[in-house]
């Protein structure tokens, strides 16, 4: 019978040993087994509250404000993967994300823009227009429903006579800015403080072009039949 040859010398080649992988140590801002993020959670926290809107403030956010100042160019690089720019105002206190853009491309949009009627754009002016007008000192506005009522009364076409229903659209707008934290409550019914945040989405010469449009048409009369294809609010 023959025999398979043997192995000569076997113990002159010494058993391998194979060591597995030390762990990696985790990062020091880890927050579960899958979490991959570098940010710490403050940081993460006001990146997310701009993302959401519709806007971060120092006064509203006072943990989430050093959070962003502290890791801004971070937070503007995980924005910009998002196709958003950050807008910040560190004097006013003010900060908010907008869809970037570019001039030769097309880019997706990640976040979702509220459609305005004629009312919300006439609203939302004249509430840039106050505070415009307050005086330089002045670190609040405030503006009465009796006069957002009053002012925006004269868009209103003098033929018609459907008061109730333009009123029902001027409380949709009221109630639209107020979910979109553009008029803040107050302890007072009925009585808002205006957002600073407009100063920084409309500037001054946008406020007069847009505003004079707004006169022209409203002087064609053409204002409530434009309401009227907006559908109720």
């Amino acid at each position: 019978m023959t025999q398979a040859p043997r192995r000569a010398h076997p113990d002159l080649l010494p058993r391998v040993l194979t060591e597995e992988p030390a762990p990696s140590p985790a990062a020091p801002h880890t927050l579960s087994e899958t979490d991959r993020g570098r940010l710490p959670e403050g940081s993460r926290r006001a990146l997310v509250k701009l993302v959401q809107g519709p806007y971060l403030m120092r006064s509203a956010h006072p943990n989430l404000w050093p959070a962003l100042l502290a890791d801004e160019d971070a937070i503007r690089e995980r924005l910009g993967d998002l196709f958003l720019d950050l807008v910040l105002d560190i004097e006013a206190g003010l900060a908010f994300v907008r869809a970037m853009t570019a001039p030769d491309r097309d880019l997706p949009k990640t976040i979702r823009s509220i459609p305005m009627t004629f009312i919300d754009t006439a609203l939302l002016l004249y509430l840039r227009e106050l505070l415009l007008r307050a005086d330089a000192g002045a670190a609040r506005v405030f503006v009465g429903r009796d006069e957002i009522d009053d002012q925006l009364a004269g868009y209103r076409a003098d033929e018609n006579t459907d008061h109730v229903t333009y009123a029902r659209r001027v409380n949709a707008s009221v109630e639209k800015l107020k979910k979109a934290s553009i008029l803040l409550g107050t302890k007072e019914e009925d009585r808002y403080e205006v957002s600073p945040v407009l100063a920084m989405v409309f500037d001054a010469d946008a406020v007069l072009g847009v505003t004079a449009e707004l006169r022209r048409i409203a002087a064609g009369g053409a204002v409530f039949a434009a309401a009227g294809e907006e559908g109720d609010e």
